[in-house]
């Protein structure tokens, strides 16, 4: 029954109609609490306990609580406790503040709800008014909570005036803990953000923080009292000494000074490890969404003096909570040979989370070594909990230098639920460490922002659509400095509709005492015959930089902060390569180096006062880069960006390539006067706000002779233009709540147009992008090139995800979307590309490569997953022909088939290139089929008559093919074993580009 109805029903029947109380509901304190605590104004989850406490004379069942919280409070959502989880939410009114559970088990054999003398869990998201200046202690549930049998249809009622109380207070509490891996004996500090959310100043003062384990913790020194103004943060740091080896955290209790106090909730700081072989358990994500990939990283620290451990291999990681945890990879490494003293290993797992929104998931980590041959183990260490998600938010910077001035920030809401937001409210952050500039928050598109003292709030009627992303965006004036990194909340509220819930989501920014000193940016390296060089980014606190130089493997050892190293130095298995101080110096030749072997590279920033940075660009792992003399076989350059980077690189013929990896683009140059020059960066990386999914074209565009332009996609759903000689952004259309960019974008261009497109736009290129979205609606848009204004959209509700590509016919002005089969199996839909307008579809079965013309024959050549190539007539869109290449599989291709001659060339996923030409019956057989493990899409090369193809491998080479015999006459080894990616051919100066999983894009004379 609709509980309104139900509650309806309740206050017209006679007092009769309803069981003298027979259960309890009792607030549940967290662990060192004596009571509940929720905050003002804040996201507070309130645990409730129900028990059945029916007589053994009538013996009652208890399967429907419903809970009205208190007038003034908001209510988020609900979750029964993990501990009983065979229950479930049936109903939540926002506006009558009720949430009721039911229990999801059968009435006779399978025990539904609580029998007499059990109890449930229900954790209550609720946000607390905040319109006191101290705590409330006296805070109970509403009038309308109620319980019932719904085996037997009895009602239960409950007197909420002899409910134990929870109390309301105006605290709100942060604590972090550095650093998390010490010996025993050293120091850590505690560093306590308190935030005021009452409505009057308060003074806070922080209690001598105690363990939560059997490690104990001495106090020695804490900051004074602080006076925090409203919606303002004290920062109260506290050092600690543990005087016991093991895992510990911090536990924390803020309060105000006043005779009475109002007390911030308890909270516990991230896990530390004290002791000789320690570790920290960190996850990148812990705000996922249901399939999402998360990392765990455990860092093993070696806090001896004199002890060297061996054999350091960490244990399989234990996983807790309701959520599913699928390993995708890992660990990575395996083991680590050596442990130093001071010196560190980080081991990493990828997993794939999946579950209900609210399901938890948490990861518990342990190493395991040898020292002086007997076993040794580290304490357990647990990861911070992270949950499935259908909201969140994240930040364009999650750290700020408090010297930073007039800094914009983007906060990018993304929306996996099940209804568009169309309100998002920027609570203030810390208002007396954030200081907003007079611009403050900006409109965009049908977005209007307004202001009122608590925060800012953008509406739109549009909103953000289910499974689309917006980005809001204010300045920030400048930052209060602070006296060690900080971090800070930044709260957002979303609203989806009057009558809906609103949601809570944060993320944090971290302002960097002026002390600090923070990474390079962009870090990327060019290896040549004799000479490898680095270029980098320098950050705005820079004094200098230190390069470290490993053989065959990562650094293992980071310098030590206020020592100066020179050139030859050794850290743990790495040379210093390069240092200096004082400089803006941002890039660096090393040529000490051994042609053929291959060098780990991890550039250091430090600052004035010699503190050095983490060294993790790119990532952790450092910069790959073999130099080789320029000889046969071996590639002229090899660019090295440090993440897989196998998208087929774009030729400009004579000028250079570009290519991307992760979420940047990138572009070299080609010099065939200077090898010196040769490979060297066109532009620095330009970053992206999400990944690159694919290649890209690059062309010229209307009135802007002479130029190049490069059309790209992102799978954050956001489509831009940039300069190809300077990467400068053109435009980026952040509005358009595309949701995932994936596949190639294409353009049809006026200068090669035909009059019907001329008539209709006289002026206009078109640059058109799809979408690859698992839950919302896939689409395609036509933008103006010149501008990223909306020309057309393509949205009917039935097209699958876009993932390799279309095709632009100049000559029929007919553009080919190749889909996955989704709602609809009709998987190649045909549009008019002047208007989006449909023209066909076929069913030809899920399409997850792109289209492409074969202009000797006029047809259009089709890929499907199964096996099987098509060609399409274009005058009728049947058709023409299907060429089995395989048996029906699941994927049976690693690349489109690409045009040749009358015929195509494929790559199969069992390990053939194979070439098809048409017989004398205008259908395609196979010529010959070639042998080649794990092979990428081809590339055709004519030289002098002599036809060549040449095709990327997983066994780390790119092999040339003769054309007419299918002869593997060539191979050229780019590095050790690993997927080779799809090459492309500067036919102007006989050049093949590709790149690697290693993070390279390498270059090669042709033919071989």
């Amino acid at each position: 029954m609709n509980v309104r109805i139900l509650a309806l029903v309740a206050m017209l029947l006679p007092a009769v109609g309803f069981s003298q109380t027979t259960w309890t509901v009792r607030p549940v304190p967290a662990a060192g609490e004596t009571v509940a605590r929720v905050v003002m104004d804040d996201a507070s989850d309130l645990v409730v306990e129900v028990t059945n406490t029916s007589t053994a004379v009538n013996d009652a069942r208890l399967s429907e609580v419903s809970f009205v919280i208190p007038t003034g409070y908001q209510l988020l959502a609900g979750l029964p406790a993990e501990e009983n989880p065979n229950w479930k939410v049936e109903y939540i009114d926002s506006n009558e503040r009720r949430i009721t559970f039911q229990s999801t088990l059968g009435c006779v054999d399978e025990g539904r709800g609580l029998g007499r003398n059990e109890s449930a869990r229900f954790v209550l998201s609720v946000v607390a008014p905040s319109n006191r200046t101290t705590d409330n202690a006296t805070e109970r549930l509403a009038t309308g909570t109620y319980g019932r049998d719904q085996c037997d249809g009895t009602n239960y009622t409950y007197n909420i005036n002899t409910m134990t109380p929870w109390t309301r207070g105006i605290l709100a509490a942060n604590v972090t803990l550095a650093p998390r891996v010490l010996a025993v004996n050293g120091t850590t500090v505690a560093r306590v953000v308190v935030e005021n959310r009452g409505t009057g100043s308060a003074t806070v003062t922080v209690d001598n923080p105690t363990s939560t384990s059997s490690v104990p913790l001495t106090t020695l020194s804490k900051d004074a009292n602080k006076t925090v103004a409203v919606r303002a943060a004290g920062v109260i740091a506290v050092n600690l000494r543990p005087t016991a080896a093991g895992a510990v955290s911090a536990r924390v209790r803020a309060r105000t000074t006043a005779a009475t106090p109002s007390n911030a909730p308890l909270v516990d700081s991230p896990m530390a490890d004290v002791g000789n072989l320690v570790a920290a358990a960190d996850m990148d994500v812990v705000d996922a969404f249901a399939g999402d990939q998360v990392t765990l990283r455990m860092t093993v620290f070696n806090t001896s003096i004199t002890n060297t451990y061996a054999q350091v291999r960490p244990r399989t990681p234990v996983r807790s909570g309701s959520a599913a945890a699928t390993l995708v990879a890992g660990p990575s490494p395996e083991s680590v040979a050596q442990l130093a003293p001071g010196a560190s290993a980080q081991f990493t797992w990828r997993y794939q989370v999946s579950g209900t929104p609210g399901a938890s998931y948490q990861f518990q980590a342990q190493v395991d070594g040898t020292l002086n041959g007997s076993a040794v183990a580290g304490d357990v260490v647990t990861a911070r909990k992270g949950r499935i998600v259908e909201h969140r938010v994240r930040l364009s910077q999650e750290t700020m230098s408090t010297a930073a001035t007039a800094v914009t920030v983007a906060y990018t809401v993304q929306n996996r639920g099940t209804l568009p937001i169309y309100e998002v409210k920027l609570f203030k952050p810390a208002v007396n460490y954030f200081a907003v500039a007079a611009s403050g928050p900006q409109a965009f598109g049908d977005w209007v922002v307004s202001t009122d003292a608590a925060g800012y709030t953008w509406e739109s009627e549009s909103g953000i659509p289910v499974g689309g992303e917006a980005t809001f965006r204010i300045t920030y004036s400048g930052f209060t400095a602070v006296t060690a990194d900080t971090a800070f909340r930044h709260r957002l509220e979303l609203n989806q509709g009057y009558n809906d819930p609103r949601i809570r989501v944060e993320g944090t920014m971290t302002l960097l005492a002026v002390t600090a000193s923070p990474d390079v940016g962009r870090l990327t390296g060019v290896a040549r015959d004799g000479s490898v060089t680095l270029t980098w980014d320098n950050p705005f606190n820079h004094g200098g930089t230190l390069v470290l130089r490993a053989q065959g493997a990562t650094p293992n050892t980071a310098p030590t902060s206020g020592v100066r190293y020179a050139v030859g130095d050794v850290l743990g298995n790495a040379t210093v390569a390069y240092t200096d101080e004082f400089s803006s110096a941002s890039s660096f030749t090393d040529t000490a180096v051994t042609n053929g072997t291959t060098y780990y590279y991890r550039v250091f920033n430090a600052d004035d006062q010699l503190r050095y940075g983490p060294g993790n660009q790119p990532t952790s792992v450092g910069l790959l880069a073999t130099p080789r003399a320029r000889v046969a076989g071996n590639p002229l350059w090899c660019y090295s960006v440090g993440l897989s980077s196998l998208h087929q690189p774009i030729t400009e013929l004579g000028v250079g390539i570009f290519s991307s990896s992760n979420d940047s683009v990138v572009g070299m140059l080609t010099n065939t006067v200077n090898p010196s020059e040769d490979g060297a960066e066109r532009f620095r990386p330009v970053k992206l706000s999400g990944l690159v999914g694919s290649r890209f074209p690059v062309v010229p565009l209307l009135g802007r002779p002479g130029q190049q332009w490069i059309v790209v996609g992102d799978q954050s759903g956001v489509p831009a233009v940039l300069n190809a000689a300077t990467g400068e952004f053109l435009w980026r259309n952040t509005t358009l709540g595309l949701g995932n960019i994936s596949s190639f974008p294409v353009t049809q261009l006026l200068d090669y147009a035909n009059p019907e497109y001329r008539t209709t736009y006289s002026n206009v290129d078109l640059a058109i992008f799809a979408t690859r979205n698992t839950s919302a609606q896939n689409q395609v848009v036509a933008l103006n090139a010149a501008t990223g204004a909306l020309i057309w959209r393509y949205r009917p509700g039935d097209l699958g995800m876009v993932s390799g590509g279309m095709l632009v016919d100049y000559t029929t002005n007919r553009l080919y979307v190749a889909t996955k089969s989704g709602v609809s199996t009709a998987t190649l839909r045909v549009l008019n590309s002047l208007t989006g307008a449909e023209v066909a579809r076929l069913a030809l079965g899920d399409l997850e490569f792109g289209v492409v013309r074969n202009a000797t024959s006029n047809q259009i050549l089709v890929t499907a997953n199964d096996g099987r190539v098509y060609g399409v007539n274009p005058a009728t869109f049947a058709a023409a022909w299907t060429v089995a290449v395989r048996p029906t599989t699941a994927r049976a291709f690693t690349h489109f088939a690409r045009p040749l001659g009358r015929g195509f060339v494929v790559s199969t996923a069992d390990g053939t290139v194979e070439r098809y030409e048409m017989d004398a019956t205008n259908v395609p057989v196979r010529l010959w089929s070639t042998a080649i493990a794990g092979p990428a899409g081809s590339f055709t090369l004519n030289l002098n008559g002599v036809a060549r193809i040449y095709v990327g491998s997983s066994d780390g080479k790119v092999h040339q093919l003769e054309l007419e015999t299918g002869v593997d006459s060539g191979q050229v080894t780019v590095g050790p074993a690993q997927v080779i990616g799809t090459p492309t051919i500067d036919h102007t100066v006989s050049r093949l580009h590709v790149g690697t999983t290693d993070g390279r894009i390498c270059a090669f004379p042709v033919p071989f």
